[in-house]
């Protein structure tokens, strides 16, 4: 189930880059694919922020082959090439990005960088196994989450 989900998604975030990285959309001044390429990348990256919290604080059994899974999806998804997905006044009605992103751009990218940062701890941690450092991880994780939307999101 898992793994179809993360393909399902996979593919409608493939088909949303190729059609916006063409810059059809933005030229005819829309965003829609934009922010829908963005929204399914966060999307993607909570569902497996969620399962890992969830397992940790043993609301779900605590299973180290799915937190391995999980944290390396995050990894993956840290990588893509989502600033290509924010172009300039890119704020629609559909997102809850703010103005805020464009005015200060480089800010941005750092977070953006944290972010990879957190989500290459995490995949770290996991994959050794340790959960007290899955804990950690985890929590730098949602620091680098909070840090970007308590600036950049409505």
């Amino acid at each position: 189930m898992h793994s179809k989900f993360i393909r399902s998604i996979s593919a409608i975030i493939a088909a949303s880059s190729l059609t916006f990285t063409s810059g059809v959309s933005a030229e005819e001044g829309s965003f829609t694919k934009e922010v829908e390429y963005r929204q399914a990348v966060m999307t993607v990256i909570a569902y497996n922020t969620k399962k890992i919290g969830s397992m940790l604080k043993g609301d779900t059994p605590y299973d180290v082959e799915k937190i391995k899974t999980h944290a390396k999806d995050i990894a993956s998804l840290s990588s893509l090439e989502i600033l290509s997905a924010f172009p300039e006044d890119s704020v629609t009605d559909e997102s809850d990005a703010m103005e805020d992103i464009w005015m200060d751009f480089e800010t941005f990218e750092q977070k953006l960088k944290d972010f990879q940062t957190a989500a290459a701890g995490i995949n770290t941690a996991a994959q050794s196994g340790d959960k007290a450092a899955v804990g950690a991880a985890m929590k730098d994780l949602g620091a680098s989450c909070k840090g970007c939307h308590k600036k950049f999101k409505n």
